[in-house]
């Protein structure tokens, strides 16, 4: 764009989620002719725009460019006839320093408007489960910044905002975070006044850590709590349990993940998919067409099974004569889709619970994974029945990239859910490779453990896991159903 029809926005991004800056923010990003933006920016923003793109971010004792030169620069290329973007995070006028460039723009003489955003200070604590105000709690709020610029005429009164009531939120508070709650605390305020840290906010990294203005400086420390973060000291922060998400992490198959994902944030969890482990299909006897026919009953104990039975051609075909069984409604489900009807669900889904529902069957074939429970065979020929055990699969180690993300983070996973016992020793097994494997037992010392079954948790048990839950219909949404039920009670 030329001519002299140049114009500054100055623009809130938001606390990080990209989506959660305004729909006029956004759209005027996308007509920008430059954009100049702040550190801690999701890049997402960023991403695609036809523009110039300038970073001036600013980070504690380093910066790009000083406030006199980014102000001087929106003016330079405002007077080029362009259309600029100023983007900062949050809202450009709470300590966004978005005043002084607006004075410096009208100085100037050069047009300008505010775009307004979403402030951390609000946001963060509400992603957090912390609602800043809540009646019969809290009908106040003040906000202030934690980390205050050298040389101002007049510092905080620290003393006068323990004396305000309601709830306080400060941000950029985690290098004066000793010194501010020393000074509340000497102010009046109880150190057991509920306080709560969230880091990161709105990232999908973002982590909430608890406690009192007495301990939270300790327990940002020890942590390792570091900016961007939010603190909030107030009673209003006590609702975090009733009202916060909790991370669950999802080990199960890749095949599996959509759905699991689907079902979790129906539960109200924070999916966090981490495959441990992968099916790898075996080669099939020559004579696999043979034991099916010669089979009474087919039995598929997952539908990884019916996934690479369904691969090899004609196999179903004979399948769909005989009289099937499926351990639990996922398995039966994967068999009914592909055209099987489906005769035996047991009613534990469980190797303990097909025993017993194939109790009088004579010949049975188990199409089934190389590392399947010994109990469903021992069961079986226990029961006198004559039993052909076909792995059709093993399981191996995912290999993933998000499973190393989730050991690194494991801190932040507020639930467990394993659903096999291959899913726990290979989360341990990648543990070890990455010599990380205290930091993972340490997560899951403080996390909620949930095994979908008994001999699940007998592995997880065998590891030196304590496991918490173990749910009464031996299923994922069952394990959710529990998890959330749980979570109810210690609320």
């Amino acid at each position: 764009m030329s001519g002299d029809a140049g114009k500054v926005y100055l623009v809130g991004a938001g606390p990080g989620d990209p989506e959660l800056i305004t729909v006029r923010g956004l759209r005027l990003l996308r007509e920008a002719d430059v954009v100049l933006h702040d550190r801690l920016l999701n890049e997402e923003l960023l991403r695609g725009l036809d523009a110039e793109i300038i970073d001036v971010g600013k980070a504690p004792g380093r910066h790009k460019l000083s406030q006199e030169e980014i102000n001087e620069l929106l003016i330079k290329k405002a007077r080029e006839g362009k259309i600029v973007v100023r983007l900062k995070g949050g809202d450009p006028y709470l300590f966004g320093r978005g005043g002084e460039e607006a004075l410096a723009l009208r100085e100037a003489g050069i047009p300008f408007e505010v775009v307004p955003g979403v402030t951390s200070a609000i946001a963060a604590p509400a992603l957090a489960g912390i609602p800043v105000t809540h009646r019969g709690v809290s009908a106040a709020f003040t906000v202030v910044t934690g980390h205050e610029e050298p040389g101002k005429e007049k510092d905080l009164d620290w003393h006068a905002l323990a004396r305000l009531g309601g709830t306080l939120v400060v941000l950029m508070g985690v290098g004066r975070i000793r010194e501010n709650t020393s000074m509340l605390i000497d102010g009046g305020l109880s150190p057991q006044t509920p306080a709560a840290l969230i880091e990161r906010g709105s990232w999908p990294d973002q982590r909430c850590v608890r406690g009192t203005l007495g301990d939270i400086a300790e327990r940002a420390s020890s942590f390792k709590v570091k900016s961007p973060s939010v603190l909030v000291v107030g009673d209003v922060v006590n609702l975090e349990k009733h009202l916060g998400r909790r991370r669950i992490a999802i080990l199960r198959a890749e095949s599996q993940l959509d759905e699991s994902v689907r079902l979790a944030e129906r539960y109200g969890f924070i999916p966090v998919p981490a495959p441990s482990i992968s099916p790898r299909a075996l080669e099939l006897p020559q004579d696999i067409k043979e034991k099916i026919e010669k089979a009474e009953c087919v039995v598929f104990t997952s539908s990884n099974g019916v996934e690479i039975i369904s691969r090899r051609s004609g196999l179903l075909d004979l399948i769909r004569k005989k009289r099937v069984a499926a351990i639990g409604p996922k398995t039966a489900q994967a068999l009914s889709e592909r055209g099987v009807n489906v005769d035996v669900i047991p009613e534990e889904y469980s190797s303990a619970g097909l025993v017993e529902a194939l109790r009088g069957i004579k010949k049975v074939l188990l199409l089934r994974s190389a590392q399947g429970s010994p109990a469903l065979l021992e069961g079986l020929l226990s029961a006198g029945a004559e039993v052909e055990d076909v792995p059709v699969y093993e399981v191996t180690g995912s290999g993933d990239e998000r499973l190393d993300d989730l050991i690194r983070r494991a801190e932040l996973i507020d639930v467990f859910a394993f659903t096999s016992g291959s899913t726990v020793r290979y989360l341990m097994r990648r543990a070890e490779d990455l010599g990380m494997e205290d930091n993972l037992r340490k997560a899951l010392g403080s996390a909620l453990v949930v095994a979908i079954g008994p001999p699940t948790a007998a592995v997880l048990r065998e590891l030196g896991v304590r496991v918490d839950l173990i749910p009464e219909r031996y299923t994922f949404e069952g394990m959710l159903e529990a998890a959330r039920r749980e979570f109810g009670v210690r609320s």
